[in-house]
């Protein structure tokens, strides 16, 4: 019977008294699994039933045997037929924490998230049958204020969507729960409306009056200098190191791509200014030296998001990065790392490769170009060209 059924590799073995079943494929080896079903002729038609499950579960999620089953008769149910999504979603919070994330960012960022797919799960009336019914329905109840195409849309429905997968691969809900595919989630998110605001690279004449208006504030400007000169997050100020005279980046990405192929500290060198040749190698010999600190909430962050929350705080209490603000728009701490981009391409005589900038600011050619080409004005473009026939008519 079984094999007619479900075709050859399929066989029947007795382990205590109970049914174990057999699959034997060419190329593939030997699964087998030990069911609660007893050795006798009446279990015949649940065996059956089960071995349907298990192949269309094996199919759709790509697990083994042994995992299929372990799914297979443990759905969470508050009442026969209806899913217990209390015990998914406590199920879930440990499966994030154990997965590597801190109970305060679950906390932070994804339990009233989950809270509120739950209720709209609660609903007397109405309440969603599938995965795409879920966040549909989110989508309309929570997300109104949010911007198309923002990326508060996105961590929502994303976060939203990892229960639903979790619910089906690790708590054998149907496969109506999986979350819809990509295409339908891109519609759910949005299209952007407007474009993004634009993020300015300080110029090098803001950068120098900044650091002169900090003067009487060695710490501060230390932290100013080392991430406008060197290019720094403003998280990195929590990861730098000196080693044989050279100032080091730690990574600060956390994410499963880094933490399978970890990156080595990332050499820094200065991009200086005209107006203070030196100013780099000075700021690491004090930063070295210990004869400055970083600002108290910069050097004591608990974390990376902490540390550059701290550094953004610092300067927006400033008045002179007030000013700055003032006159120009879009300009933010991170302008300061984008100054730096903008220096090794716009500001000397001879432009840094991009290859090598982006190398010393931590990302491959094409992020570079990504974010920090939109920059070239008309203006940039015919300063370039002026310099470069300057050179030629000067050779000759």
């Amino acid at each position: 019977m079984l094999r007619r059924e479900h075709g050859k590799g399929w066989r029947l073995e007795e382990q205590s008294e109970r049914i174990k079943l057999v699959r034997v494929l060419p190329g593939l080896g030997k699964q087998a699994v030990t069911t609660q079903l007893p050795w006798r002729s009446s279990s015949q038609t649940k065996l059956l039933a089960l071995v349907i499950e298990l192949r269309q579960r094996m199919g759709d999620l790509g697990l083994s045997m042994a995992e299929t089953y372990d799914l297979v008769g443990v759905v969470p149910e508050a009442v026969p037929g209806q899913l217990d999504w209390d015990e998914i979603a406590a199920r879930y919070e440990q499966f994030r924490l154990n997965s590597g994330c801190k109970q305060t960012t679950y906390d932070r960022d994804e339990r009233y998230k989950i809270t509120n797919a739950l209720k709209l799960l609660a609903k007397p009336k109405r309440a969603p049958k599938d995965g795409r019914a879920l966040l549909a329905a989110y989508a309309v109840e929570h997300l109104a204020n949010l911007a198309p195409g923002g990326s508060g849309r996105k961590r929502h429905l994303s976060d939203v969507a990892r229960l639903l997968t979790f619910a089906v691969k690790r708590c054998s809900a149907d496969q109506q729960w999986l979350p819809p595919d990509k295409e339908e989630m891109a519609l759910l998110v949005g299209q952007r409306e407007d474009p993004n605001p634009d993020t300015v690279p300080i110029k090098p004449e803001q950068l120098h009056g900044l650091l002169l208006s900090l003067d009487d504030n060695p710490e501060l400007r230390l932290a100013v200098a080392l991430v406008g000169l060197y290019g720094l997050r403003p998280s990195e100020l929590m990861a730098l190191k000196v080693e044989d005279g050279e100032l080091k980046a730690g990574n600060v990405k956390r994410n499963k791509q880094m933490a399978k192929n970890p990156k080595k500290p990332r050499l820094l060198q200065p991009l200086d200014l005209q107006e203070l040749p030196g100013e780099g190698a000075r700021c690491l010999q004090l930063y070295a030296s210990g004869l400055v600190k970083l600002p108290t909430a910069i050097a004591n962050a608990k974390d990376f998001k902490t540390c550059g929350a701290a550094f953004r705080q610092y300067l927006d209490r400033h008045p002179y990065w007030q000013s700055l603000q003032a006159e120009t728009n879009g300009l933010v701490p991170y302008s300061l790392r984008h100054g730096y981009a903008w220096r090794g391409a716009k500001y000397y005589t001879r432009a840094v490769p991009v290859r090598d900038l982006a190398n010393l600011m931590g990302h491959d050619v094409k992020t570079h170009q990504k974010h920090y080409g939109q920059w070239t004005t008309d203006e940039d473009t015919k300063e370039s060209v002026r310099r470069a026939v300057g050179e030629l008519a000067n050779a000759t």
